[in-house]
């Protein structure tokens, strides 16, 4: 958009969460030594200028000390939603299809512990958006908003794939 001849985005934050799935139907969070802290994917803000394939690189290997690659990282699901209902953000959400390493916690001081879920057994701490995206992206739902309303949560409309057409990149 332009502005008064300069350019201008909207400032909305973005973060990345990564999606780490076993065969065995869990996913592996993350959460701090605080007592009261919730569980939650691995996530890390978007830097000024950064990729988001390489902000997602560079989340793993801060985060949970693993490594993969551009080619094994897929969007799983895109989230709009009001944090602490006010700060709006924007939440991107990649699977990690293939990891090297053990993920254990790295150098990112909010996370001193990792566990592997079970999707059907998810912790009652789990945040609400990461909550929110599981349940959506089981459901091949690539979009959702969080926050906006009470009245109207799990009202938005489902962007699916189209029945009989596969993605080709």
């Amino acid at each position: 958009m332009t502005i008064n001849g300069s350019n201008r985005g909207t400032g909305l934050p973005i973060d990345v969460h990564i999606l780490m799935w076993r065969a065995d139907g869990s996913v592996l969070m993350v959460r701090s030594t605080d007592p009261d802290s919730t569980w939650r994917l691995p996530w890390g803000e978007l830097n000024g200028g950064e990729p988001s394939i390489e902000a997602v690189l560079r989340v793993a290997d801060e985060t949970v000390s693993v490594m993969t690659m551009p080619a094994h990282v897929w969007l799983a699901h895109v989230a709009h939603h009001r944090f602490n209902g006010t700060d709006e953000r924007l939440g991107l959400f990649f699977r990690l299809t293939h990891w090297r390493g053990m993920p254990t916690p790295g150098r990112d001081l909010r996370v001193s512990r990792v566990q592997w879920h079970h999707v059907d057994a998810l912790p009652e701490s789990l945040t609400d958006l990461d909550r929110e995206a599981l349940a959506r992206w089981q459901d091949n739902e690539m979009y959702s908003e969080l926050g906006w309303n009470p009245q109207r949560v799990g009202a938005v409309p489902r962007l699916r794939g189209v029945p009989g057409v596969r993605a080709t990149s």
